[in-house]
């Protein structure tokens, strides 16, 4: 198949949905297709490269920021690939279209495939469905509603990396038939390392992620261990102010692009890691830090509950006692940080190989291939 990929985030550029976008990619051209990706320019990255068997162009944008992009950055990205992509399905340049986020880049693909026979299908990620992400895109969801519907009616197949943000959009938006995919992770990329007694933190730094409760629930602790984090965001500030108030060392990387030997490292030799997001889908860094064998401490709402299972502690969002408690627990005790480690990295091994979840992904663009008029499968 000719398979076009839409992502306003591919990496290096934003946080997890940008990682799960190539390992896709990546595995469909590893399967012999040909898989050309659009995506959004960035300072001095190259517009035009080719990496594990993937076309990339990134077309002109006004992206300020590696790790945020907002409404107005986002327009300018539609805007500039819009005519781009138009004119290649108008000559009947590839079979199917794959589009990561419903907004904006469901957008794209609507108005694209309006001037080509070819269907597309949507994936979800999470702050492209109302509700999701209280701390931003709030005013962006209440003026496109209508929009994003359509865009969802049209597509061929809208899949949802959990069953949270299935419920989540038939609650905001209807009752779509929704197709439920989870992500995954390439299991040899991170390995399990000697461990530290380190508390890792990765991701955007947004209220909801929950890391102001975490530095607020080791305040006093009688612990010695150090704390990571690994990422930017508008909490940075008061996270820095709250970290000032610990006896335990805290720092900050800042962002870190995906593929760093930094990231790599912290994720490898953390004992611990922790994630309390009060809404999160599918966690990419939940993943990471479970291949890398890490004691994970999460949230027992929306998708991380789903992501870790009994491979880790969970405790409800904002409840600073309870991460007291289970933090406590592992500090304490490295037999029950290896427990659940080796268990977090079983888990991976069954249940989230990119592998499985890549040949599931192909299947259904070769159906939706198979069923759309005019076309005719390879």
């Amino acid at each position: 198949m000719k398979i076009l990929v839409l992502n306003y985030e591919y990496p290096p550029l934003g946080g997890g949905a940008g990682p799960v976008c190539r390992e896709l990619s990546e595995h469909y051209a590893d399967r012999g297709h040909r898989v050309d990706v659009v995506t959004m320019s960035y300072a001095g990255l190259p517009s035009r490269e080719e990496r594990g068997g993937v076309r990339i162009e990134r077309v002109p944008s006004w992206r300020r920021r590696p790790d945020l992009c907002g409404t107005i950055e986002m327009g300018t990205y539609v805007a500039s690939a819009l005519p781009r992509v138009s004119r290649r399905l108008r000559r009947g340049a590839y079979d199917v279209v794959h589009c990561h986020f419903v907004v904006p880049t469901g957008l794209l693909a609507y108005f694209a495939t309006r001037f080509g026979d070819a269907p597309y299908i949507l994936t979800a990620h999470g702050s492209d469905v109302p509700g999701f992400n209280p701390d931003r895109f709030r005013a962006q969801h209440r003026f496109i509603g209508p929009l994003r519907n359509l865009v969802i009616r049209n597509a061929a197949l809208l899949a949802s990396p959990s069953v949270f943000l299935s419920d989540l959009i038939h609650e905001t938006c209807g009752p779509f038939p929704i197709e439920h995919i989870p992500n995954g992770i390439d299991a040899s990329r991170l390995r399990p390392g000697p461990k530290k007694r380190r508390i890792l933190m990765t991701g955007r730094l947004l209220p909801r992620k929950g890391f102001q409760h975490v530095l607020e629930a080791l305040r006093g602790l009688d612990s010695h261990c150090e704390i990571h984090i690994a990422g930017d965001g508008p909490m940075r500030a008061e996270l820095e102010e709250i970290a000032r108030t610990l006896a335990q060392p805290v720092t900050f990387h800042g962002w870190l692009d995906h593929d760093s030997a930094t990231l790599k490292d912290l994720y490898e030799s953390s004992a611990i890691f922790c994630l309390p997001s009060e809404k999160e889908n599918a966690s990419i860094s939940l993943l990471e830090a479970m291949s890398a064998g890490a004691a994970v401490v999460t949230s027992n709402g929306s998708g991380c509950s789903e992501t870790v299972a009994d491979a880790g502690l969970q405790v409800p969002p904002r409840d600073r006692d309870a991460l007291r408690s289970a933090l406590s627990r592992l500090l304490e005790s490295e037999r029950l940080r290896s427990e659940l480690g080796e268990r977090g990295r079983r888990r991976i091994q069954e249940h989230f190989d990119w592998r499985t979840i890549g040949d599931t992904y192909l299947e259904h663009l070769h159906r939706v291939q198979r069923i759309h008029p005019g076309r005719q499968a390879d």
